[in-house]
């Protein structure tokens, strides 16, 4: 009886594995070949054209698109020294599976269960907890950066923007300081905990680790904003560093803030990106295939990268902690 629940479980195992791998897969595959607001063949053909992936072009951007998933899997490193102590290469495989797991999820949402089953039970709050931790301090390195770069984009065009969009921006700009009050006088939890547990949880972390998040996380989006940068470059806009990167930053800042699955990041940082890059006067299709590009290397190749540690799972090898 023992051996055929074990060998049920095996098979469910398995097919559950198999369901999360083709459904990160065909999410990545929809969204390069039927975004709405790019057509597949026009994209190919402005590629071509631009030649974004000649020798060169293709080498910087790999090097970038591998150097922001380094200083992540770091961060996660980092991050789960507070439970045990992982190597690199674990905490790649737990990085990477986590985030194939969570592609086609609300918000990442997967993420912060995909990460536990590599941990015992008993470590399961505390996974959650750094989870949240290391995503919140790239939301912090995102507003930190793009807020400064809305400003002097702001500034320096003298923009007259109409009242609705002022309001607008600011509302999304101060959405999480309204939700830390409001979470706070009314109770509300996140991943189970409330606002009192989150900041006695992020009392009991070491203040080394603390900084190297945020270290981690600021160059992370350093780097995936400048490859953003780079491509602009490729297809020959003529607009300055300052003007260029603070609309990059701007961009960033403002998708972050709306919730969305990752399979339609690229969607809402498009409408954002167009938005904005439109008062430099940048072509519409060039902002659009730029955001594609972006959101292949960084999240398209890295989920079916995480598909592999997914089809390798192991329950009883990895729950050692």
């Amino acid at each position: 009886m023992r051996i055929t629940s074990h060998k049920a479980n095996q098979f469910f195992s398995l097919v559950l594995k198999i369901l999360v791998v083709l459904a990160a897969v065909s999410f990545i595959w929809y969204k390069v070949t039927r975004d709405e607001a790019m057509d597949f063949d026009r994209f190919v053909e402005i590629l071509e054209d631009y030649r974004i992936f000649s020798f060169t072009n293709l080498i910087v951007l790999v090097i970038l698109t591998i150097l922001n998933w380094y200083f992540e899997i770091l961060k996660w490193q980092n991050l789960s020294s507070h439970v045990r102590e992982n190597s690199f290469k674990v905490a790649t495989r737990e990085s990477l599976a986590s985030f194939t797991a969570a592609i086609f999820t609300p918000s990442r949402i997967g993420e912060y269960g995909a990460k536990c089953l590599y941990y015992t039970r008993a470590a399961w709050r505390k996974i959650i907890f750094l989870n949240f931790l290391g995503n919140t301090a790239q939301l912090f390195a995102t507003y930190f950066f793009g807020i400064a770069g809305l400003l002097f984009l702001i500034t320096s065009l003298d923009l007259a923007l109409p009242v609705f969009n002022i309001i607008l921006v600011s509302c999304l700009l101060f959405a999480p300081f309204i939700l830390y009050v409001a979470m706070k006088k009314f109770r509300i939890r996140i991943k189970g905990y409330s606002i009192k547990r989150l900041e006695e949880s992020f009392q009991n972390v070491s203040e080394e680790i603390k900084w190297k998040t945020i270290i981690f996380a600021s160059i992370r989006f350093l780097i995936f904003t400048h490859q953003f940068y780079f491509l602009l470059l490729q297809f020959k806009v003529d607009v300055s560093y300052p003007l260029l990167i603070s609309a990059v930053f701007s961009t960033y800042v403002l998708a972050s803030i709306i919730p969305t699955m990752i399979i339609f990041d690229a969607f809402i940082k498009g409408g954002f990106a167009v938005w904005i890059f439109g008062f430099l006067e940048v072509p519409q299709i060039i902002i659009l295939t730029v955001v594609l590009t972006v959101w292949i290397l960084n999240f398209g190749l890295p989920g079916l990268a995480g598909s592999y540690y997914v089809l390798r799972y192991k329950k009883s090898k990895h729950r050692t902690a």
